[in-house]
């Protein structure tokens, strides 16, 4: 089988590593993979596999009319047998023209909320008819990578015989769980991080506020900021003006993430929405207790009180209150820990996504 993704990404987020992941496992092997992506720090990284890259001309958009008629002539050319969009309605529609199977993964909720928080309200019979319809004109497939996803996806209209719950997951083996208990001896503070793409779906100025309410009654905790991304410079000035600089870091990307999460105790995660969040799942995968707004796909992942705390959207007092407990309980943090990599090990191994994603490849080709 031969299969075109298409990906316009520049940076590595939770999309990108997802592809990677993906990509890697044993079912792909088999299939002959070409991806079409733009230049940037995901390119790259393509051009060091065995993977074609095709590079193209979107940068970071979903839709434009010459990315359509850009990829509607590469899929002319490559001839794939079936066509796998991340985030671009572009190379959907360049499917359909040129006739060619396409299927595509929902990596985030359907009801995204506002900057302010809103909720938007559920889909109504004709938005639903509306939903239903583009999906089916426009796809032959659609993969949700959490329940939650799925279940928006079923609730804004789509059909079940469209839709696959194909939950993300990755590769464990470059994570090696550390001893908590023992690293927590021979250090004086809690160091607690995340890896982002520095956007508003991440919320970090709510990390921010919890780092400030932190470090009031636990002193030594230092923050790490993992991530690139079109927040960094107000990110930055934010840290500036709340006079944070000593206590919050910034490292910008990071190349190697099981190495930065093995310096952290706990992984945090601010968001206002998700899918099923890639970087929680390496944290899990590294053995750290997660502290998480309760958002999409996450308490999928993460079980209240026992491989971490989960904690309302926009709630910078109650993810500092869980931080600080972690902080004062290294015996907690440490059993946290151990409960999910246990977690990871049995639920979200990328070798079950693959096969799964290839099951659905072959759905729609039959379709």
């Amino acid at each position: 089988m031969r299969v075109l993704h298409i990906i316009t990404d520049t940076n590595i987020g939770g999309a990108g590593r997802y592809l990677l992941n993906l990509l890697a496992q044993p079912a792909f092997r088999q299939m002959e993979v070409l991806v079409a992506c733009p230049d940037g720090d995901l390119g790259k990284r393509l051009d060091n596999t065995r993977i074609k890259r095709i590079p193209i001309s979107g940068r970071d958009v979903s839709f434009s009319f010459p990315l359509v008629f850009e990829l509607a002539r590469i899929m002319k050319e490559e001839k794939p047998d079936l066509v796998h969009t991340h985030s671009s309605l572009s190379g959907r529609i360049a499917a359909k023209l040129a006739k060619v199977p396409v299927v595509y993964t929902k990596h985030n909720l359907v009801r995204i909320p506002s900057p302010s928080g809103r909720v938007p309200p559920k889909a109504g019979p004709f938005e639903r008819l509306l939903n239903d319809l583009g999906a089916r004109l426009l796809s032959d497939g659609v993969i949700a990578v959490s329940e939650g996803v799925y279940n928006e996806l079923l609730e804004s209209g789509l059909k079940k015989k469209y839709v696959h719950c194909v939950q993300n997951g990755i590769d464990l083996t470059p994570y090696r769980p550390l001893d908590l208990l023992r690293k927590r001896e021979l250090q004086t503070g809690l160091i607690v991080g995340t890896v982002a793409r520095l956007h508003r779906q991440k919320a970090l100025e709510v990390l921010l506020e919890s780092a400030k309410i932190v470090l009031t009654s636990f002193p030594q905790t230092r923050f790490l900021i993992a991530g690139t991304g079109p927040l960094e410079g107000s990110i930055k000035a934010s840290i500036a003006d709340m006079k944070l600089e000593p206590y919050v870091k910034m490292v910008g990307f990071v190349e190697d993430v099981p190495a930065f999460l093995s310096a952290l105790d706990v992984y945090a995660l601010s968001s206002d929405y998700e899918g099923l969040p890639l970087a929680v799942l390496e944290a899990m995968a590294a053995g750290l207790p997660i502290v998480s707004t309760a958002v999409g796909g996450v308490p999928e992942a993460v079980i209240d009180g026992h491989n971490g705390f989960l904690v309302p959207r926009r709630d910078s007092r109650l993810l500092a209150q869980s931080i600080v407990r972690l902080g004062i309980d290294p015996g907690l943090a440490a059993s946290m820990g151990k409960a999910s990599r246990e977690r990871m090990e049995t639920l979200f191994d990328a070798r079950i996504m693959a096969e799964k994603t290839a099951t659905v490849y072959e759905t729609a080709l039959n379709r």
